[in-house]
């Protein structure tokens, strides 16, 4: 486990988190399942000509809850022990926001890429959630009545946390050297911190960091593909003396890695 911190937001890296036969029910998933629609970044995405990824559509992403691959569902199980250890409600964003481009962001996606360009990475930066400026839906107080405000900083004490947790599969010929990772931002845009894309690695990230798809560099001729799926998610305390983003902070200095990498397989018994 990794963690980093741009701009005061925090990011996790988790590998090896998954055992072998959900790697291999993520793999087998990944390389049948259909992905009909085109995803962007952002709406100045759309206007600049960024080249969009294939994603779910709708009926596509109901089959994925449906019948989730193994892995998926101990991702799953691992939001349930966060709710638990973290003292929060753990929800995804409404299932799908529109902009005023009509740019459709959906609060579970699956990004599929075979390549991606430079100018596809900076058209492509966007944030998943921004708390710090209007919300565009409400989120309830949980320890007492009416809802959270329409700003607030993002996992302050007894405010909602904003992350995405996102999941890599790849090709089995698929190498980090080929890029596709995801790249970070800082205050003033430029790349922070750049995470290779790894089969089956774990990330979670605050909502409201600048990422983009990172630039891809796979050899000419080469037919390769990478896959991200990436929850958006809310972490809303049940507690109003309760920050989700110290406590999941002091959460994973508490424990060994072996012991988070445990949290989903103990909490299916």
């Amino acid at each position: 486990m990794k963690k980093a911190t741009i701009a005061e937001k925090d990011l996790y890296l988790i590998d090896g988190f998954f055992q072998q036969k959900e790697k291999e029910s993520l793999t087998s998933y990944s390389t049948q399942a259909s992905f009909s629609r085109n995803s962007y970044g952002s709406s100045e995405a759309i206007q600049n000509g960024e080249k969009p990824a294939s994603s779910m559509n709708g009926k596509e992403r109901w089959i994925f809850f449906h019948r989730p691959p193994a892995a998926i569902q101990e991702v799953y199980n691992l939001f349930s022990q966060l709710s638990e250890k973290l003292h929060v409600d753990v929800t995804t964003l409404p299932w799908e926001l529109c902009d005023a481009a009509l740019a459709r962001s959906p609060a579970v996606i699956a990004n599929k890429l075979e390549a991606a360009s430079e100018e596809s990475m900076e058209w492509g930066k966007h944030q998943d959630s921004n708390p710090g400026k209007r919300l565009p839906f409400g989120i309830p107080i949980l320890y007492s009545e009416g809802m959270h405000p329409e700003q607030f900083l993002n996992g302050s004490e007894g405010r909602p946390w904003m992350v995405s947790v996102m999941v890599y599969s790849t090709a089995a010929d698929f190498l980090p050297e080929y890029g596709l990772g995801t790249v970070f931002y800082d205050e003033s845009q430029q790349i922070a911190l750049r995470v290779n894309c790894q089969d089956l690695r774990l990330v979670l990230f605050e909502g409201d960091l600048f990422h983009s798809i990172e630039a891809s560099n796979i050899p000419h001729g080469k037919k390769t593909w990478r896959i991200s799926y990436v929850f958006k998610m809310i972490l809303n305390p049940k507690r109003a003396d309760c920050s989700p983003k110290q406590a999941l902070f002091e959460l994973m200095h508490h424990y060994s890695l072996e012991e988070i990498n445990s949290f989903g397989h103990d909490f299916r018994a």
